[in-house]
């Protein structure tokens, strides 16, 4: 198994911590983690990668762990993200990168490959589809679907409170989302209109899952109570921020080759139907595969299977690593 080391990188004025596996010289391959995690939900993509050729790099994304970042809101706009990813480019001192997304890494590859085709040779897109530009403010589409039922992205738009929920037991918190959001616990998972914290609708799992021993949450659990849950939570109050600075954009086709991987008992994707749908409107170069018995957590629950995907497909597409 490829080693995987830690360091150190400035780029677009953060010092980001990055975990990185392979030869610097080898085509590079940048990872981007979700919510709420950091760079070790590669953990099981770095070595593989490495192994395959390739340069795997996974950051600690903006606000996030060891590499936290600033409280205000304004700084975790699209357009401040996407410029991260670009100076991570560089910083790396490549020309091109493939992105592979989760989650909110996922809905920022696809905002880098849009606005910058010439950095990207392909994506991997994982739980969150693209289905182009939104017609009105994310929050007030939000509004309208849910009506009086808790939904946790709105919550998050309140001050303080979210993180304050989240950051009075980290452990306990993290281990019911991880639980609650993966295929052995979203029969578990239930939202109602009296629901007023996020946490309410989430059982505690009696034993871990195979993905996520305890030696690995309570990795997850240092970073979250070192660095805490503003930063992360930012990435969802600065969302209709990003939707006003980026409405009139005249592109919204992606023109890299696309990889897109869901999970068929994922909530997020379950929810994302019509934007998987559109998706080919937007992606001319688009192969799709959703696993069963799958949730949320894509590339911990289904390792094997979503490296298989990956590697078959940067082969497929002529982005293999030089023999």
């Amino acid at each position: 198994m490829a080693f995987i080391s830690e360091r150190r990188l400035a780029a677009n004025g953060l010092d980001f911590f990055i975990a990185e596996a392979g030869e610097p010289d080898a085509p590079l391959v940048l990872c981007l983690h979700g919510f709420p995690e950091c760079w070790a939900s590669w953990r099981y993509q770095l070595p593989v990668l490495a192994q395959s050729g390739y340069h795997a790099v996974a950051p600690d994304l903006r606000g996030y762990g060891e590499t936290g970042g600033p409280d205000e809101v304004e700084e975790y706009r699209q357009s401040r993200l996407v410029a991260d990813v670009v100076a991570l480019i560089d910083a790396l001192g490549a020309q091109r990168a493939v992105l592979i997304g989760h989650d909110w890494g996922c809905a920022l590859a696809w905002q880098v490959a849009r606005r910058h085709p010439e950095r990207v040779a392909a994506v991997v897109g994982l739980s969150v589809p693209y289905g182009g530009p939104a017609p009105r403010p994310p929050t007030e589409a939000m509004r309208a679907l849910f009506g009086d039922h808790f939904f946790y992205m709105l919550y998050f738009q309140q001050p303080a409170l979210p993180e304050q929920e989240l950051q009075e037991n980290v452990q306990d918190s993290l281990r019911r989302l991880f639980h609650s959001l993966s295929a052995d616990g979203i029969d578990d998972f239930r939202v109602g209109h009296d629901d007023r914290r996020i946490l309410q609708a989430m059982s505690r799992p009696e034993t871990p899952p195979r993905w996520m021993r305890d030696e690995d949450l309570a990795y997850y659990v240092a970073r979250f109570e070192k660095t805490g849950f503003t930063g992360a939570i930012n990435w969802y109050r600065a969302m209709d921020a990003s939707w006003r600075e980026s409405r009139d954009d005249p592109n919204w086709t992606i023109p890299a080759p696309v990889l897109f991987l869901g999970g068929m008992q994922d909530p997020v994707l379950i929810f994302g139907q019509k934007a998987l749908a559109r998706m080919p409107d937007y992606v001319p170069d688009l192969s799709t595969v959703i696993l069963d018995r799958c949730g949320h957590w894509i590339q911990m629950e289904q390792a094997a299977e979503v490296n298989r995907e990956i590697l078959a497909f940067l082969e497929r597409v002529g982005e293999g690593a030089p023999a």
